[in-house]
Order: structure tokens, then sequence, then C-alpha cells
């Protein structure tokens, strides 16, 4: 799925953070796997939970609410896809054009 405009790797401490409560630093690779306890927090969030990271995420990055719900719920549903299927869910890290 395409992420958008805004760092991916500072997206997924955040969510990281959000869900879990807990800061995790990410790889400076281009390609990285989701942190397995933030793919767990994806599989099972309910729309409340993913309206409350939406509302914590999306100030960061300039986005509006409804696109950056949207785009988590999109993300959950990939991780959920992922998780039954026994893969991971990577990150490609690319430069803005």
């Amino acid at each position: 799925m395409t992420a958008g405009d805004y760092d991916a790797r500072d997206a997924v401490v955040v969510w990281h953070e959000v869900f879990n409560g807990v800061w995790e630093p990410q790889p400076e690779d281009s390609v990285f796997p989701l942190p397995d306890a933030l793919v767990a927090q994806l599989v099972k969030a309910d729309p409340a939970r993913m309206h409350d990271v939406a509302l914590s995420w999306a100030p960061l990055i300039d986005m509006g609410f409804h696109e950056a719900f949207a785009h988590l719920s999109e993300l959950s549903k990939l991780a959920r896809t992922a998780v039954s299927r026994a893969q991971h869910v990577y990150v490609e890290v690319t430069e803005p054009a």
C-alpha cells in the first residue's frame, strides 16, 4: 500500500509508542519489518482504537484525521492478512519526489 507523504520510520515509532506505550527506534534500512508488537496491535485494533491512534498521529504529519484513520485501517487490514498467512509486514522508505 502506498504510504503517503510522511517519514515512514517516524510513523512506525509513533504507531508503536501509541499502541504499545513503548518508544522503539527503527533501523535506518530502506526496507524493514514492522515490530511484532505493533503488528499484533494492528491485528486486534478495533475502530475506536484506530480512532485514538489516528488522532495522535495525524497532527504530527500534517495529515487530516480521516486520511490518517483510513491509512491506519488499511495498514490494520494488511497486518491481519499477513498474520493469517504467517508472513511479515515490511515498510519501504522512499525519498520524496
